[in-house]
This record gives C-alpha cells, sequence and structure tokens, in this order.
C-alpha cells in the first residue's frame, strides 16, 4: 500500500509541477563534493598557475633593476711603447743648461727613461646598477592581453567541471537510491516468495497441489536470493563511485533522501532552454576568450614589424680599487631604438599561422553553439519521455497489483495454479523493478537537462 501511494504521490506531482528540485540533504552533498573533490582541486590549481602567468606578463611592464660588480685581474696583451726619455730628456738637458747659466741649480730629471703601456689594465674593478624601462614594445602589451584572455579561460574551465561535477554527484546520488531501493524490494519480494512457499506446503498437505509446487516455490527463493546478492552490489559500487566524487572513503555511509521533500518547479521549453544554454553555458565565455587571445596573437605577431624602444640607465663606480668616491662614480642614460628590418618573411609565416588559427576557433565556436543546442534537445526529449513512462509504468503496476490480489485468493482457494500464480508474481515484480528504473531515471535525466541548460532547479 505505502508503494501504490508513493507512485499515486508523484505521478500527481509531475502532472502538477513538472520540474524536480533538488533538496536539503544532496545540497549538503554538493556542497561537500565542491569543496574535497580531487579533480576539482587540480581544476583550481590551474586557475591559479594562469593568474601566476599573468603576473609575471604585467610585470614586464616595470622596469628591470640590476646590481653589476667585476673585479679583474689581467696580464699581458698588446701594450703602447711611449718614448718618453726619448722626447724629454733632451729638452730637460737644455733647460738644465739655461738654469746653470743664470747661476741656478738644474731642476728637471734628465734621466727618464721610455714606457710601456698595456692595453689591458692589471686590475680593474666595476660596480653599477642598471635600470632598464620599456617605453614602446607591442609585444609586452599583446603577451599582456594573451594571459588574461587565458586567464579567464582556465577559469571558465573551472566553471564547467563544476557544473559537470554537480551533475555527476546528483545522477550517482539517485542511482545510489535506486540500488537501495532495489535492494528493499528483493527483500519485500522474499518474504512474499516466503508466503508462497508457506502457501505451497499448505495446499501439498492438504491434497489440493502436487509436490512440485513446492520445489518450484523453493527454486523462486533461489532466484531471488542472486538477484539480491548481484542487487547488493551494485548497491555497493554505486556508494564507491558517490563517495570517489566526494573525495571520502569508499565505504562511507550516505544519507538517504527524504522523498516527502521532494518539490516539483516548472522547467523551461525548448526554445527557451536553448537560448538560455547559449547565453549562460560557460562553455560560450570559455569560447569567447580563447577567440580574443587568437585575436590577439595575431596582433602579436603583426606587432614584429614595429620597433622596440627602452630607455635605459647606469650608475656605478670604476677604478683599479673599489673606492667609491665622485672622483670614482660615472654614469650614462641612453635611449635605446631596435627595428629588425629583416628577418627571411618568419614574421609574415608567423602572421599566417595566427590568422589560421583564428579561423579555425572561430569555426569550433560555430561547432560548439551546434553541439550545445543537440545537447539540450537530447536532454529536453529525454526528460519527457522520462515523464511519460512514469506514468506508464504506474498504470501498469497498479493494474498488476490488482491482478495478483486476484490471483493470490484464487490460489490461497485452489482456484487457481501455481504457474498461474507465478507468472502475475513474476510480472509484479518486473513492473515494481521498471518503476523504481523510471522513477529515478527521471531524476537522473532532470540532472542532466540542469547541466545542459547551465540552470539549478
Amino acid at each position: 500500500m505505502f508503494l501504490r501511494a508513493m507512485i499515486a504521490v508523484i505521478v500527481f506531482t509531475i502532472l502538477s509541477c513538472p520540474c524536480l528540485l533538488s533538496e536539503s540533504v544532496l545540497d549538503s552533498y554538493l556542497k561537500e563534493g565542491l569543496a574535497n573533490n580531487l579533480a576539482l582541486k587540480t581544476k583550481r590549481f590551474s586557475l591559479e598557475e594562469s593568474l601566476e602567468e599573468l603576473k609575471e606578463a604585467k610585470a614586464k611592464f616595470f622596469p628591470s633593476i640590476t646590481l653589476q660588480a667585476r673585479y679583474t685581474r689581467a696580464g699581458g696583451g698588446r701594450s703602447i711603447d711611449f718614448p718618453v726619455g726619448d722626447l724629454l730628456n733632451p729638452v730637460h738637458n737644455t733647460l738644465n743648461d739655461l738654469l746653470q747659466l743664470h747661476g741656478q741649480p738644474p731642476s728637471f730629471p734628465a734621466d727618464l727613461v721610455n714606457e710601456t703601456i698595456p692595453l689591458m689594465p692589471a686590475k680593474e674593478q666595476e660596480t653599477k646598477i642598471s635600470i632598464i624601462q620599456p617605453l614602446f614594445q607591442a609585444s609586452i602589451y599583446y603577451n599582456h592581453k594573451i594571459k588574461s584572455n587565458l586567464k579567464n579561460v582556465r577559469a571558465m574551465e573551472v566553471a564547467v567541471f563544476t557544473r559537470q561535477l554537480i551533475a555527476d554527484i546528483k545522477k550517482a546520488y539517485f542511482n545510489y537510491l535506486k540500488t537501495v531501493e532495489a535492494v528493499d524490494l528483493y527483500k519485500r519480494m522474499g518474504d512474499v516468495l516466503e508466503e508462497n512457499l508457506r502457501v505451497s506446503e499448505k495446499l501439498f498437505k492438504s491434497g489440493k497441489a502436487t509436490e512440485n509446487v513446492i520445489f518450484n516455490a523453493r527454486a523462486d527463493i533461489a532466484n531471488l536470493e542472486q538477484k539480491k546478492a548481484e542487487a547488493e552490489k551494485n548497491r555497493k559500487l554505486t556508494a564507491s563511485y558517490f563517495n570517489f566524487l566526494l573525495n571520502r572513503p569508499l565505504s562511507y555511509p550516505i544519507d538517504l533522501i527524504d522523498e516527502a521533500s521532494l518539490s516539483f518547479n516548472e522547467y523551461l521549453c525548448l526554445d527557451e532552454a536553448e537560448m538560455r544554454a547559449l547565453r549562460k553555458r560557460e562553455e560560450i565565455t570559455l569560447f569567447q576568450n580563447i577567440l580574443e587571445a587568437s585575436k590577439n596573437s595575431l596582433k602579436l605577431a603583426k606587432s614584429a614589424y614595429l620597433p622596440n624602444v627602452s630607455a635605459a640607465f647606469d650608475y656605478g663606480f670604476q677604478g683599479e680599487e673599489y673606492r667609491f668616491t665622485e672622483d670614482n662614480d660615472f654614469w650614462t642614460a641612453s635611449i635605446v631604438l631596435q627595428w629588425e628590418i629583416f628577418s627571411g618573411f618568419s614574421r609574415k609565416s608567423n602572421i599566417n599561422k595566427a590568422s589560421l588559427e583564428r579561423k579555425k576557433r572561430e569555426a569550433q565556436f560555430q561547432e560548439l553553439k551546434e553541439k550545445i543546442r543537440l545537447e539540450v534537445k537530447e536532454a529536453y526529449d529525454d526528460l519527457i519521455i522520462a515523464r511519460k513512462s512514469i506514468l506508464s509504468a504506474e498504470e501498469g503496476l497498479v493494474s498488476l497489483k490488482k491482478s495478483f490480489e486476484i490471483i493470490s485468493k484464487k490460489y490461497e482457494q485452489g482456484m487457481a495454479s501455481q504457474i498461474e500464480l507465478l507468472n502475475t508474481q513474476t510480472r509484479l515484480t518486473n513492473a515494481e523493478i521498471n518503476m523504481l528504473i523510471v522513477k529515478y531515471d527521471y531524476f537522473i535525466k532532470h540532472a542532466q537537462f540542469e547541466c545542459v541548460t547551465n540552470r539549478r532547479m
């Protein structure tokens, strides 16, 4: 009676309000999954890496400051012979003679020797600070814009994965509930088969049936035990996968949903769903940033024809010894222009490649839009079919329940054969299993519809 009442509630709710909302128990699991899922954490790390790459690109706009210190000892090398003695000694002798004529002592040295001056100093030091500030470098500007686009791409990849993870958690949870109810259903069917065995033994003892009815009843129980074992295995597998998505121990207990807390809201029609998906899906923003990055890559390739202008300033100290005084310091300031005039047509090839990349991305963007439309239509059709399947399954289940009640009473009175009872019972079991499947398939299809339309109901 409970199952029939629940079916009636579900069907009435579906007919009156077409769309399912997540309940609080599932919401708590979604939060836990979004906080702990390892794959999502990996995506977030990639986003953090792209943020650091953007900071690195932005840093190139600022000046670079470098401290350079050099101390050199050298020997050998070329030299210059300077004939100091040959040039000055005769002059000094003449001057000394003139001094002596006037009664003054000679005061100019006349024994100077020729000198050899090395071009390479024996020891030298240079300590300076160099500052280089880019004034005009198009490559820095466009590289920064590309990194910004790629950062947005990574952010959208995280959003896309998050949305898909939400759908996966919901689907895994509903699959788990499906297996739990399947196990419970087989347990209830076990009670029915045990009662069937008791009635069969009673009929055999009273001479209203042959002994084969007992064997058949026991065979049905054994077959059911096999199905129960299979259902229990599926329950453990679905529980493990659900816990895996939440990054929990695989055998961690899972709270069951309170079906009374389920609520339904109206969902979009197909045209509205397609428009919303094209407007709200993160893949659209993701690809828009990819297109923008390809445009900036093309501009970056074209900027190779432009010159680069930088300002440079050096301040430091030179000399044979480390003396940091005004007599030893120096400074230089420069404006540096670098313009590559010819590069063997490599720049043209880079521009062509960037242009082709942009066209390829534009074609992929159009393909993405069509793919999203197809996903929405498929999810929408699946949801409609799932609703109709629930209605059909409910009608069949109600009829089979009434039929089984009638056949059971006839069998107890010896007015129906065991084969007739077992056939009706098998059909009823299959109908209950089918009702269980279509009910949770509807929940799963709805989770997929939410995912492809990027709408959290």
